[in-house]
């Protein structure tokens, strides 16, 4: 996989052009109509009847290819191997969906042999969209913003105008480009506007945490702090406003801040750190955990990411269940070795009895000796002679 962090090892932007071998051809109207004509009598119209929109130009953000593609729309899809399809469902441009940035994007183009305006493209017409469209498609690529610490992108105002002037150009009513969006504020305008916004927690957030401020950012930054729109000149409530590349900047802002210096999720660094949280740290003593272990991390130039005092009840909690797991473990074994000490054991004195029971020898011994009886019952001769005298015992008193 490319690093997003090598801006030279990224592959040069190209357009792909697509061959007849990689496209079905093109529905049959005429077939189409024969079947809806005639009431579905003509069933090898049913297929092309039944086609919808099946052409799409299609962004491979990882390869930096752009292309025409189109669905086999002769091979139904099986909606139970949906993680199959190509393109995925995930990558679909939809607006408002600007929280995570497919490996794949694709447009669908408004074209139908029903639609006047934009009948099914041919293969010519296809490829020549995409070259129509790349300076778009380049464009967003290259206003794609990484994210630092990741192999993966945010959006920007201008990424995601880019892609919707795609989706323009893909209606069946092609509109001309509109450039950057006014109504769309990229995290950075938004400082701008609002350095209130920024949480000091933002820094030593993990990983995790910091996803889920993005994310709420991202679906409700401008709505709750109306003061990054009116500093912007910007209606917060119309439909349009969007705050874009919160994770981005989130992670960039904490990379800044650590100045350098290593960060690690606090949960690992108790991990490494046994003596800090064991499964008998007491309350009072996790109560005075998060200062000690910021001065471990202090000491060794680390920043934590998370917060301390919940990750160390998380620890002593994990370990706690480790102690209470092996202890299950530990009880089964020692209650199953038991059980087989008794059914060992009942076998044993069942074979000894049967012994017992063997007429003597002609001088009259036993026919086996209690000590030869003994060494193959791993017990000691006094108790086999004390089974012995116990089974006479209660042959003598059913006498």
């Amino acid at each position: 996989m490319t690093s997003l962090q090598d801006p030279s090892a990224a592959p040069a932007f190209t357009v792909r052009e697509i061959t007849p071998d990689q496209v079905p051809p093109l529905p049959d109207p005429e077939k189409a109509r024969r079947y809806l004509d005639s009431e579905g009598r003509y069933a090898e119209g049913a297929l092309h009847a039944g086609v919808g929109h099946y052409q799409n130009l299609v962004l491979d953000v990882r390869r930096r290819e752009f292309y025409f593609h189109c669905r086999d729309w002769r091979v139904p899809r099986d909606p139970e191997a949906a993680a199959d399809h190509f393109p995925p469902a995930a990558g679909l441009w939809r607006p408002y969906r600007w929280r995570a940035v497919p490996d794949v994007i694709y447009w669908i183009i408004d074209s139908h042999f029903n639609v006047a305006e934009r009948p099914f493209l041919t293969l010519e017409e296809g490829n020549a969209l995409a070259r129509q469209l790349a300076p778009l498609a380049e464009a967003l690529l290259l206003n794609l913003q990484p994210v630092p610490g990741t192999d993966t992108y945010d959006w920007s105002a201008e990424a995601v105008s880019a892609g919707e002037d795609i989706q323009a150009a893909c209606h069946r009513h092609p509109r001309p480009p509109r450039g950057r969006r006014p109504e769309l504020v990229n995290m950075n305008e938004a400082i701008t506007a609002c350095p209130q916004l920024v949480d000091s927690r933002w820094a030593t957030l993990n990983d995790e945490d910091l996803d889920r401020t993005a994310e709420h950012l991202t679906a409700s930054g401008i709505t709750e702090h109306p003061d990054i729109a009116e500093g912007l000149g910007l209606d917060p409530a119309a439909r349009d406003t969007a705050l874009l590349g919160a994770r981005a900047w989130l992670y960039e802002h904490r990379r800044q801040t650590a100045a350098g210096r290593p960060t690690q999720d606090v949960g690992a660094f108790l991990a490494a750190h046994p003596a800090l949280v064991t499964a008998e740290t007491t309350a009072a003593e996790l109560e005075s955990l998060p200062e000690k272990a910021a001065a471990a991390a202090e000491a060794e130039g680390i920043v934590l990411l998370g917060d301390i005092a919940r990750a160390a009840l998380h620890r002593r909690d994990q370990l706690r269940q480790a102690v209470l797991d092996e202890l299950q473990t530990y009880g089964a074994a020692r209650a199953a070795a038991e059980e087989a000490v008794r059914q060992h054991r009942a076998a044993v004195y069942a074979r000894l009895y049967r012994v017992f029971s063997w007429e003597d020898r002609p001088d009259g011994r036993p026919a086996v000796s209690d000590t030869d009886l003994g060494r193959a019952a791993h017990v000691s001769r006094q108790a086999v002679g004390k089974l012995r005298d116990q089974l006479v015992e209660e042959d003598t008193a059913h006498a």
